[in-house]
């Protein structure tokens, strides 16, 4: 127990102990982002930081004194003001034999499953100097984006394989410089955590503004088309809508439509057809789900009948 509580006491020291000063560069307030998971693109904006270093602490394997190694993984709370969070970068370096990826996970319990996980390789890491603690850099962990709730309080957890001299180096500060959160520290792989009291790692959180798309459905003897409409305060992102058409006499009538946009102003519409004109008879219906990396799903769903080409509403 006293040895366990004494590597509590030196990593909270090494994050909380003042060390020598590090250097990043500040990333521009807005950024035309593609998401490398989701294949999305959109212009995310700053959310939450704290960008000022004076210290850093190791994330993974940790060898404080001899026949003492222990797996150290460290997170960061915080306050999202914005609803969509699609990325994370930390102020990072790594360990020169580091061979095992960094993972990153957001939570909204430092216990509790993750929200969305991503890894990144060591050749992303710069190779840290721990005498002088200068080659440092902004690394951004490109996670899947997902919906959070504003003022809420969600965790960034970051840990690497138990590997011997596998490790990373996290950059922080040792004043309470980010009010709406701070920073934690585990030694047993993340089933207990300790608060680091006053202190908060060097983090950026982006993410995007919630829209509101709506749907309406428009008819002619020829067809039906659908009207997106961005009757929200921002510019929805990557657009995306499924447009299909199914039944008839013997159920022979099938058709989808699938389509992006990559963005809508707010006040602006797009118009969805079905693509040509369609021979049948009989039944049918007709529904279509649209949504945005920043817009919730909305879906409508209409049945009405088909004569050869021409069409009722029901």
């Amino acid at each position: 127990m006293k040895k366990l509580l004494a590597v509590v006491i030196i990593g909270m020291v090494v994050l909380g102990g003042l060390g020598a000063g590090v250097s990043g560069t500040t990333q521009p307030q807005k950024n035309s982002h593609q998401n490398e998971t989701s294949g999305t693109t959109y212009v995310d904006e700053l959310d939450q930081s704290m960008t000022n270093p004076d210290g850093v602490l190791p994330v993974g394997w940790y060898h404080p004194a001899q026949n003492m190694s222990t797996n150290l993984s460290v997170a960061q709370s915080f306050k999202p003001q914005k609803e969509v969070l699609t990325r994370v970068q930390f102020l990072m370096g790594r360990n020169a034999t580091t061979t095992y990826p960094c993972i990153l996970a957001i939570r909204d319990n430092l216990t509790h499953k993750d929200l969305t996980l991503v890894q990144v390789k060591p050749a992303e890491f710069p190779v840290m100097d721990p005498a002088h603690m200068e080659n440092l850099t902004w690394v951004t962990f490109d996670c899947n984006d997902i919906w959070v709730t504003l003022n809420q309080t969600y965790y960034i957890v970051l840990y690497s394989a138990n590997v011997t001299n596998n490790f990373y180096y996290v950059s922080g500060n040792g004043t309470n410089l980010y009010p709406n959160g701070t920073a934690y520290l585990s030694i047993d792989n993340g089933n207990t955590w300790q608060e680091i009291t006053n202190a908060d790692g060097c983090f950026k959180t982006y993410g995007l503004r919630e829209t509101f798309l709506d749907l309406t459905v428009k008819f002619n003897p020829f067809g039906p088309s659908f009207i997106i409409r961005n009757v929200g305060n921002y510019t929805a992102w990557d657009v995306t809508w499924n447009f299909t058409i199914n039944g008839g006499i013997f159920g022979m009538i099938h058709r989808t439509v699938i389509g992006t946009l990559s963005e809508l102003a707010p006040g602006n519409e797009t118009i969805v057809t079905m693509g040509g004109p369609i021979f049948g008879f009989g039944p049918v219906t007709i529904s279509v789900r649209v949504s945005a990396a920043n817009a919730r799903e909305k879906s409508a769903e209409v049945n009405a009948m088909i004569l050869f080409i021409f069409w009722i509403i029901k």
